[in-house]
């Protein structure tokens, strides 16, 4: 062959060669986003075999398939970082790394720099850390093809002894992999929102909080973390491995969620969580209609039940497979309304109650609008003050009653009408019924209130505390738990341990405002004034709405500290919610101010006023702690009466409880 030939056949080499980097590289630059997109895929979308394709690109680049997707893909999040705002973790998923942490690793492997530390270098620092990054890789080859000749002997050794303890260990292996598969527990995380657009936030997560709810029906899933307890992992930076500890769960449901023309489409990936060991993933795509949408649901469902080896029976595969509403533009109203609910303010409310009633409009038996709207009612009512509290109750058990029209059996009706029952209606009997009957069905996990406030207020602390302790076990990362199982341990009378519990929680829950609310009070009545007041200014200053209840605990710690000024101002805070009608029980705190002046004859004024209100706060009239002087007042016993409690057999405490 002439020198001319072999000149020509070289071109044509090298000519070939860079012909098919160029279509490697435009394949996953399309797929660029795709996290299923790797070896096989690249491999098929060219027309070659896996191992043909491998051979080229050693040949080629001296690197393999893998590899030089995976470096594709860091250079180009390399692009994007100093191209746009956007985070670490955002980056990872738009350039197809389904782990922030495992994108995180790689790229500083690569570069020799985090992601996090691209915008804080100017483009020049940049170029000389690529270009040195680069210099290093040309040495290194070099000094690698001398190292696989001195080494390849051993390698093969090495080969032959790790293929050995391969088949060996398989039995082990696969002891392992039993192991994953019985502890049937699971989070699924928020799913990210790659549509391109922050408007469309509310369908990720409103998908996110559907799959969560068909999950829950499955018996064979020991453990599912409710979308409210895993909302606060949506921007975290926790490795899979940390979260799944927090949680307590085994399994971790990760995804994506993006949006072109009319078309979804959901990238998931389930991982065992102690392992990071990948179990199975699969994309999802369909046109964007609700019975599509649907449809979905169900088959992730079903697939991360499968692979959980979680038997799922007839009657759960009907549930889960149940259509809510045929009406799309109901359900895009209804997610809407859901994400505004999840904000939990004044102004977020009055927005999501606008979209529920436009779902409810579209299809009036679609039943999911109406049971969280009702909950907006019985928490802004009787919680925030946000409404009057008798007109907010007669509204949400209108909405509830709606849904037992539509769905008799239906248990978040039930449980919410109960809970109002109690709230408001002060109706003892039923709701001590509706309790006797959680115990014997084992339906704690259903219903929070009665399970744990209706106990404690009616002097159940011990039950109280088993059934935090259960709820804990099943969704550590709630706010709603922990503070439960302090107050229970408060009314046990292990104040310390009460103490221990908060201290425990607080850096969890610094922005929870029922957490913030609640361990306010309760450190108050712990005699740990200057944690209650942390907790106080906290949600003063993370939340705009200002309830009774804040202002009564500025009133007593103004009190306490001897300031005249701030005393007056804030009972004349409280004397002005009163008289202007407001919700949120005014006269009963204006009660526990004199309570704890030692003012009884005010104390009692005041509860009777809270009693013609029907202020839901009375509820607390048999344990409240600030009550006990004057519980023998004849006046007192008349309203212990008229309130209910002896309705169930519960006599009046003595004064010497607390």
């Amino acid at each position: 062959m002439s020198s001319n030939d072999n000149f020509y056949k070289d071109f044509q080499e090298k000519s070939s060669g860079k012909t098919l980097v160029d279509k490697l590289t435009k394949e996953i630059e399309a797929n660029l986003n795709n996290e299923q997109f790797g070896v096989d895929s690249l491999a098929q979308s060219v027309g070659m075999s896996r191992s043909n394709l491998h051979r080229k690109l050693n040949k080629l680049l001296n690197t393999s398939t893998s590899r030089f997707i995976r470096e594709y893909r860091l250079k180009r999040a390399l692009e994007i970082l100093r191209q746009e705002d956007i985070t670490a973790s955002e980056a990872s998923y738009r350039v197809g790394f389904s782990s922030p942490t495992y994108f995180n690793t790689c790229f500083h492997k690569f570069y020799g720099f985090t992601p996090g530390e691209v915008k804080s270098k100017n483009n020049v620092e940049l170029e000389r850390l690529i270009s040195d990054k680069n210099n290093v890789t040309v040495e290194k080859n070099v000094k690698n093809k001398l190292l696989w000749t001195l080494f390849l002997v051993p390698a093969l050794l090495i080969g032959i002894f790790y293929f050995y303890n391969l088949i060996v260990g398989k039995n082990v292996e696969l002891k392992k992999n039993e192991i994953i598969i019985s502890e049937k527990s699971i989070a699924v995380l928020p799913f990210k929102n790659l549509t391109g657009s922050s408007d469309l936030e509310y369908i990720s997560d409103g998908m996110t909080d559907a799959v969560i709810s068909r999950l829950t029906k499955i018996n064979a899933i020991k453990k599912v973390i409710p979308f409210t307890s895993a909302l606060p992992y949506k921007q975290t930076e926790k490795s899979i491995e940390e979260i799944a500890k927090e949680l307590g769960v085994t399994n971790l449901l990760q995804g994506n969620l993006q949006i072109s023309g009319n078309q979804i489409k959901i990238n998931l990936q389930l991982i065992h969580g102690r392992s990071n060991v990948h179990l199975w993933s699969e994309e999802y795509t369909r046109v964007w209609k609700s019975d599509e949408i649907f449809k979905i649901q169900s088959e992730v469902v079903e697939a991360v039940a499968r692979n959980m080896k979680a038997t799922i029976s007839k009657d759960e595969i009907i549930d889960i497979q149940k259509v809510p509403t045929k009406n799309k533009q109901a359900y895009s109203y209804y997610l809407q309304g859901d994400f505004q609910r999840n904000k939990a303010s004044k102004l977020s409310y009055s927005n999501a109650i606008s979209f529920y009633e436009k779902a409810i409009a579209l299809d009036s038996n679609f039943v999911q609008p109406y049971l969280d709207m009702a909950n907006i009612y019985n928490m802004g009512g009787g919680v925030w003050g946000s409404y009057d509290e008798r007109i907010a109750w007669q509204k949400a058990k209108k909405l509830l009653e709606k849904v037992l029209k539509i769905e008799p059996d239906n248990q978040q009706a039930e449980e919410e009408l109960h809970t109002g029952n109690f709230f408001y209606d002060w109706n003892f009997e039923v709701v001590e019924n509706y309790y006797q009957s959680i115990l014997e069905s084992s339906f704690y996990d259903k219903s929070p209130v009665v399970s744990l406030d209706y106990t404690i207020k009616t002097g159940r602390p011990i039950e109280a505390l088993k059934a935090s302790e259960y709820f804990i076990l099943n969704d550590p990362s709630s706010a709603f738990f922990p503070f439960f199982k302090a107050e229970s341990l408060f009314f046990l009378g292990s104040k310390d341990e009460a103490i221990k519990m908060l201290n425990y929680s607080d850096p969890f829950y610094s922005d929870n405002w029922f957490y913030l609310r609640e361990s306010a009070k309760l450190y108050f009545y712990l005699e740990e004034h200057e944690k209650s007041k942390i907790q106080l200014e906290k949600i003063v200053s993370h939340f705009s709405d200002y309830p009774p209840i804040l202002m009564w605990l500025n009133l007593v710690h103004a009190q306490i500290e001897k300031d005249s000024k701030n005393t007056s101002r804030y009972l004349t805070e409280l004397y002005k919610s009163y008289y202007e009608g407001s919700s949120g029980s005014p006269a009963w705190f204006i009660a526990l101010y004199y309570a704890h002046i030692k003012n009884n004859e005010k104390t009692i004024e005041w509860l009777q006023k809270s009693y013609d209100k029907h202020e839901v706060e009375m509820t607390w009239l048999r344990e409240e702690p600030l009550l006990a002087p004057v519980r023998n007042d004849p006046r007192y016993k008349e309203l212990y009466e008229k309130v209910g409690f002896s309705s169930i057999g519960l006599p009046i405490k003595s004064t010497s409880d607390f």
